[in-house]
């Protein structure tokens, strides 16, 4: 097996084909997985998406196109595609929580679930008391992900303006939602 025969072999179903594939890129394949998913007590995680990305390759090398570009790049697509997904499916499930030396995983409880539902409701409650271009340019930014750039030309307002309407609108949920369960700033 070479780098001129192993895509045809793959092809073909040849097993050695494969493990000539994972020999060549796994290590490529795992730094690419690895510079989405950094989180340092996730390896079986990072794993499992390696193993799913030489399945891919295995079950879709009939839509690599060497005319299009070369393996290397189209490994590196699946990898970053399927750790994106893997990102995804791990967010649904729990949550991810940054710290200064990388991000973990942590479970969340029913309780949690629960808490998080009142706090979204309360949030949603307290953007609707906003005025309503202050509420509009605040979903547009927060909920939406649109670019301040954006949203200033959609206002025909500076760029400052919607700076300063976002963070006077940050200042005012915070407290509203301080006053509403009591805390102190």
């Amino acid at each position: 097996m070479d780098n001129l025969n192993f895509i045809a072999n793959i092809k073909r179903k040849n097993i050695r084909a494969l493990e000539f594939v994972v020999d060549h890129y796994s290590s490529m394949v795992y730094k690419v997985i690895r510079s989405v998913l950094p989180a340092s007590d996730c390896e079986a995680i990072s794993e499992e998406c390696m193993n799913d990305v030489f399945w891919l390759v295995w079950c879709n090398i009939h839509s690599f196109d060497e005319t299009k570009g070369d393996f290397k790049s189209w490994i590196a697509a699946i990898a970053k595609y399927k750790a994106i997904d893997c990102k995804r499916k791990m967010y649904k499930q729990g949550q991810w929580l940054s710290i200064s030396d990388g991000t973990i995983y942590e479970e969340t409880s029913t309780e949690e679930i629960v808490v998080t539902k009142e706090n979204r409701k309360e949030l949603m409650n307290a953007i609707n008391d906003m005025k309503d271009e202050d509420r509009e340019i605040f979903i547009r930014r927060y909920f939406l992900g649109e670019g301040i750039e954006n949203i200033a030309k959609a206002f025909s307002v500076d760029r400052n303006v919607v700076d300063k309407r976002l963070s006077r609108g940050r200042q005012y949920l915070k407290e509203k939602l301080v006053f509403w369960k009591g805390e102190k700033l």
